[in-house]
């Protein structure tokens, strides 16, 4: 919370300290809901520095431990808000340069970088509170987007064009 506050309060620096060590505590103590929430938090306040790489880090370990574990409704929200905002950024960049012909929506986004983890399309639609078959349309639009005939290639179109 200190953590949180410090970054509404507009110092970053104390921010991430606070952050951090919320991190740690929660990995020390096995708490996976309050890792992620940690790291969610962390990723925002990343971001605000403008350190979109430690922002898409702290993002990472947090769907890592998110897949692993059942969330609660917050968590999971906290944790998409900044998945959001980060590949929000890589979206615009890349239909800027050309690379990408078509938006990616909020929706996409959050299914691309869900699907670059081990869970399959089931969990997937667990994690993100959407049905198997609401999962495989949102593939298959990724797919068509990305011009990937796989998981494998929309997630690797994905990871060049800085989306996950």
């Amino acid at each position: 919370m200190a953590g949180r506050l410090a970054h509404r309060a507009g110092d970053l620096a104390l921010a991430r300290s606070h952050l951090r060590r919320a991190v740690r505590f929660a990995e020390t103590w096995g708490r996976d809901v309050e890792l992620v929430r940690a790291l969610s938090s962390l990723a925002e306040v990343e971001l605000a520095a403008g350190d979109r790489g430690a922002a898409r880090e702290a993002a990472t370990r947090a769907r890592e431990v998110a897949g692993a574990t059942p969330l609660r409704r917050l968590a999971a929200a906290e944790l998409q808000a900044v998945e959001t905002r980060l590949g929000r950024g890589a979206v615009r960049a890349a239909r800027r340069l050309g690379r990408l012909h078509e938006d990616l929506t909020d929706r996409e986004l959050s299914v691309l970088t869900a699907l670059s983890g081990p869970a399959s399309q089931r969990e997937v639609g667990e994690a993100l509170f959407l049905s198997v078959n609401t999962v495989k349309g949102y593939t298959k639009s990724l797919y068509r987007k990305l011009g990937a005939s796989s998981r494998r290639e929309a997630v690797e179109q994905g990871r060049a064009l800085g989306l996950i």
